[in-house]
């Protein structure tokens, strides 16, 4: 079907009105990065995608990164506890969200053994963020493995954007107890900015749960240009956090306190040559380390000593080139070098060297039309080869109207736990897992008037994921170490969208919406057949609830006057059950926030004063959970009032 959509497209493309210039679209619209690794407006990249910009953040009223994607169409936000979020997106609603990329300026904060990402730990303060790209589809042919369902990729402020101290504190209720302090400076050749920040608070603030948090951060962003044509950007980061866990009355899972150290290097290389061409070399050093001072074993009971140590090393080079008047192409090469170490889940520490090979085109076939094309050669470390391509063609009905049609492939390689897990009397992995792969699909419009005042982007998907891994318990019927295999294939398919209305600078409304449907069959065997008929086929029951059926949200934004600002937003997601975990009630939640500005922009001793409201109306839904202790502890309402002064 994308296909036969696709080569109709293409001949419609060909006829088209040769007055039709390549200039009429290059407009003032959206530009993004992250699709295809070139820059592209909007109604050019091969992906749908969402921007979150610096002025919904503020908007938004958020303090962590992780609720920020409750403004992207289709995408799940829930909690395990006060220090433990879930950002899903198409099925990925499971206590690990592996089938998603998360980047930090380029660098994958995607981090074994368990393959996750750990939102409360990166060093990154959000009053850092310049926007957030949100590749909504595969993207595996521009960022490899684990890009099987999309990519997120966090932009940081650059290293001029701070010229005059700042300071920004927070205090509120269930414990918020926030401070920041950011410090910078442009100059001819050599920028900086610098950010040291502090954030707690109580969690759910319930007494059948302990998970309150507090940690320390340090951001440090240069940028140096000895000559008109090289770029060299410096990064580090540092994070420093103590969180709470356990379940009260629970002997195998006693109160008890982590800690948690995740730490960044970054350097990147880049030259601006003439004719749009580039070349950037980067590396990228991470390290996390957590570290549970009386870990509870499963069987027998028991506690151990429990430390996980995950190093990253990450060197990539990258050279955009113009071939020709209608034509770019990037192309790049890569090697990573993963070592992870957790006495409590592996036998050993293991060392995973992969290496990649990717490239895209761009090429502008007729005046009206462009056609993407990429793929990416990835060997995972694990024996596994994987090629991941991509094809999308955009279609300009006319300057303001463009339909995208694409199709790709692409592929999670299994987690360390996954393949390598030794727990002994819990879990105890055999290998040989192959990796999942996806078969995606999607038409999308999107229609920009008014000079981009008025936005609408909605778009159809069918993405089939196969060789699915889940847990294999033959524990549950022989008494066996539980196992991971390749046991169902899931249909993800849907339609979701962004409108979005701007009548001035500082007055919009942002409305989302997603519906989506999933369905699940078993294509593997279990260790023991019973496994299937007693326990497993439930679980392939609970698939369809397995992604929220509605969702949507819409973030209001109003300038009152010029000092006094409003905005509002209402978040909805539908009933979801995780597999093989506890049901989370409907969703509908108002925040609110009021801001005042005070003093002269511009000049010492400005800044701004707000109060923010979440759940105002106390909408009782319950948050994510994994046991049944937990199951009604409720998202009550919460308020707190943050200040910033600018000297």
């Amino acid at each position: 079907m994308a296909s036969l959509t696709m080569l109709a497209l293409c001949k419609l493309a060909l006829a088209a009105d040769a007055a039709v210039s390549e200039k009429a679209f290059l407009q003032d619209f959206p530009v993004v990065l992250s699709a295809s690794r070139l820059s592209q407006p909007l109604a050019e990249a091969p992906n749908a995608m969402t921007v979150i910009d610096r002025d919904m953040i503020r908007a938004s009223g958020f303090r962590t990164i992780a609720d920020l994607f409750m403004l992207v169409p289709g995408m799940y936000v829930g909690n395990l506890n006060g220090h433990s979020p879930v950002v899903g997106y198409h099925g990925s609603t499971e206590e690990y969200s592996r089938r998603m990329q998360v980047l930090v300026d380029g660098r994958s904060v995607y981090m074994p053994p368990f393959s996750t990402v750990s939102w409360e730990d990166i060093p990154l303060n959000i009053n850092d963020i310049e926007r957030i790209e949100v590749v909504r589809g595969p993207a595996a042919a521009a960022y490899g493995a684990n890009s099987l369902q999309g990519v997120i990729n966090i932009i940081s402020r650059d290293a001029a954007s701070v010229n005059s101290p700042e300071i920004t504190v927070a205090k509120g209720t269930h414990g918020v107890t926030d401070a920041t302090a950011h410090l910078g400076m442009a100059g001819e050749m050599l920028d900086y900015r610098m950010t040291v920040a502090r954030r707690a608070d109580d969690g759910y603030g319930s007494s059948a749960m302990n998970d309150a948090k507090a940690s320390s951060q340090f951001n440090l962003r240069s940028s140096y240009r000895p000559s008109s044509t090289d770029n060299w950007d410096f990064q580090l980061g540092y994070s420093d956090s103590t969180r709470g866990l356990g379940v009260a009355g629970k002997s195998d899972d006693p109160y008890r306190n982590i800690n948690v150290i995740s730490g960044f290097q970054q350097l990147i290389w880049q030259r601006i040559q003439p004719d749009e061409n580039e070349l950037k070399l980067q590396y990228y050093h991470i390290n996390h380390n957590l570290v549970d001072g009386s870990y509870p074993q499963i069987s027998p009971p028991a506690f151990i000593y429990a430390q996980t140590i995950a190093d990253r090393h990450d060197l990539e080079f990258q050279q955009i080139a113009r071939l020709g008047s209608s034509n770019r192409m990037v192309w790049g090469v890569g090697v990573r070098s993963d070592h992870v170490d957790s006495k409590a889940n592996l036998a050993r520490a293991y060392t995973l060297q992969q290496s990649r090979l990717f490239a895209h085109d761009e090429w502008r076939f007729a005046q009206s039309a462009l056609l993407n094309a990429g793929a990416m050669l990835e060997d995972d470390g694990f024996g596994h080869v994987n090629t991941s391509p991509r094809l999308a063609l955009n279609y300009h009905l006319d300057r303001q109207q463009t339909l995208r049609a694409s199709t790709s492939v692409a592929y999670r390689t299994p987690a360390v736990i996954e393949e390598k897990a030794y727990i002994p009397n819990a879990y105890v992995s055999k290998g040989g897992l192959r990796p999942e792969r996806t078969l995606s699909r999607e038409m999308g419009y999107l229609g920009e008037f008014n000079s981009a005042k008025i936005t609408l982007d909605v778009r159809v998907y069918d993405d089939h994921v196969s060789d699915v891994i889940f847990v294999d318990p033959a524990a549950t019927a022989s008494g066996l170490p539980f196992d991971f295999a390749n046991l169902y294939a899931v249909n993800f398919h849907g339609y979701e969208g962004t409108f979005k209305y701007r009548w001035s600078d500082s007055n919009s409304v942002r409305v989302n919406f997603s519906r989506q449907f999933a369905r699940c069959e078993i294509t593997g065997s279990t260790t023991n057949p019973l496994y299937v008929s007693l326990y497993f086929q439930g679980y392939m029951n609970d698939c369809p609830i397995s992604v929220p059926d509605y969702s949507g949200s819409i973030l209001l934004t109003r300038q009152l006057s010029n000092d006094l600002q409003f905005s509002a937003g209402y978040y909805h997601q539908g009933g979801i059950k995780m597999i093989a975990g506890r049901p989370q009630s409907i969703m509908n939640r108002v925040d609110l926030r009021l801001a005042q500005a005070f003093g002269i922009v511009g000049k010492p001793g400005n800044g701004e004063v707000s109060l923010i409201v979440q759940n105002v109306f106390q909408d009782e839904y319950n948050k994510l959970s994994t046991k049944p202790e937990t199951d009604n502890i409720l998202y009550g309402r919460r308020a707190y009032v943050q200040a910033t002064l600018i000297y």
